[in-house]
């Protein structure tokens, strides 16, 4: 028996295969039918659409074996890929290469094998597509042509799998750029509107007097610092945008993000006679992505906000002895109704309900928190009481764990 040898652009060849990826596929009726249509035109049992890897031939497409690959050493198709021209052996038994082959001396005791390789369009033969008997045979003149005929189509199937691999991608890549769209356009309904709304309550509070220069020096370092508050959350929101794929965890101090967070809203707690506690006691650091963390903590005491009058928003961190931190917010608001929170725990997408005020949800800010959440392996639990309350928390690894 004599190997099949390696052909000079092997690597290149190969790489190729991998790059269309359709070794181990799943099987496909267009080939199936080829290999049909095959065994019938040249009266054979055998037929397959072979692919030939590193040390193996690989069927993607058979009729009359069982087996989904044979060694490469012992493959008909592995000579003839040398080829672009049909590779023909009438009987097998007088050809000094094959007749002592495996595959001839024991089943399926090939003694006819006609193969015609199957070409990409970057021009490397990646397989055949063969026909095999168990008796020698003669292919009429009529029978190569089509065998020729149907190899071409072999390599057409292939060409437009490759495309249609691609434009599912493309279509796949389009969909996560309408969902990010979506996201950035959730993201700043909410977080922009905090900021601007809480400068407005600020200014048209009733406890500013316009004509009063003490107030309005009182009043002034605190639309500084939203201004400033206002800036870095747009470069946050740019910076997220550009880099919605690239989560980065770093070393994150939960209490300086909590003190910088409740800074965007305390116009907003003026305005509805809310007393906002944000002095966390001590300094912990999480493992979180910083961006992810401030639109988390932005919208979750931005919810409180909205469905708490006159009451009292609280942000709570409890370090556990798992070295893990245990992140609340807590309001003495409205509360959520049994059926809503049932709702909520469910995690049904996009609820949205009006805040004391009558404030607008676009209903997508639990739903991201929750999948930011997700990314740091938390969850969001919710606890609350009609008429006394919510408490929304989540769990972030200490850094030095």
């Amino acid at each position: 028996m004599i190997k099949p040898g390696i052909p000079n652009n092997e690597n290149e060849r190969l790489r190729e295969l991998r790059r269309l990826k359709i070794l181990d596929s799943e099987q496909e009726k267009d080939f199936d039918e080829l290999v049909e249509l095959a065994s019938i035109i040249c009266g054979v049992p055998i037929s397959l659409v072979t692919l030939i890897d590193t040390d193996r031939q690989w069927f993607k497409s058979k009729k009359g074996v069982t087996v989904d690959s044979t060694s490469r050493d012992v493959s008909f198709c592995g000579h003839a890929i040398y080829s672009d021209d049909i590779f023909i052996v009438e009987n097998t038994l007088a050809d000094e290469r094959f007749y002592d082959n495996p595959l001839v001396t024991e089943d399926p005791n090939i003694r006819f094998y006609a193969g015609m390789p199957i070409k990409s369009t970057n021009g490397y033969n990646l397989g055949t597509l063969c026909v095999i008997d168990s008796v020698p045979k003669k292919l009429s003149k009529t029978q190569i042509q089509a065998l020729e005929i149907l190899g071409g189509q072999a390599s057409k199937l292939i060409e437009l799998r490759d495309k249609k691999l691609k434009l599912e991608a493309s279509n796949e890549k389009l969909e996560a750029l309408n969902q990010l769209n979506t996201q950035i356009t959730s993201i700043i309904s909410h977080d922009l509107k905090g900021p601007i709304n809480s400068m407005r309550a600020y200014l048209n509070s009733k406890y500013v007097d316009a004509n009063s220069p003490k107030d309005l020096a009182q009043l002034f370092p605190l639309v500084k610092n939203n201004l400033n508050s206002l800036h870095a959350l747009v470069e946050n929101l740019l910076e997220w945008s550009r880099s919605n794929n690239d989560v980065k965890l770093t070393n994150v101090n939960i209490k300086d993000i909590v003190s910088e967070i409740c800074t965007l809203f305390e116009g907003n707690a003026l305005e509805k006679e809310i007393k906002l506690k944000c002095e966390v006691g001590v300094d912990i650091e999480v493992v979180a992505d910083l961006a992810m963390m401030r639109f988390i903590l932005r919208n979750l005491i931005n919810n409180a906000i909205k469905f708490t009058e006159g009451g009292e928003i609280a942000v709570d961190i409890e370090q556990t002895e798992d070295q893990k931190a245990i992140v609340k917010i807590i309001d003495t608001g409205v509360g959520i109704p049994n059926a809503l929170l049932e709702r909520i725990k469910l995690k049904d997408k996009k609820i949205s309900t009006k805040g004391t005020r009558n404030e607008k949800g676009t209903g997508l800010g639990l739903q991201l928190v929750r999948e930011f959440l997700s990314i740091h392996n938390s969850e969001l639990k919710v606890e609350s009481e009609e008429g006394k309350g919510s408490t929304f928390s989540f769990v972030l690894p200490l850094a030095s764990s």
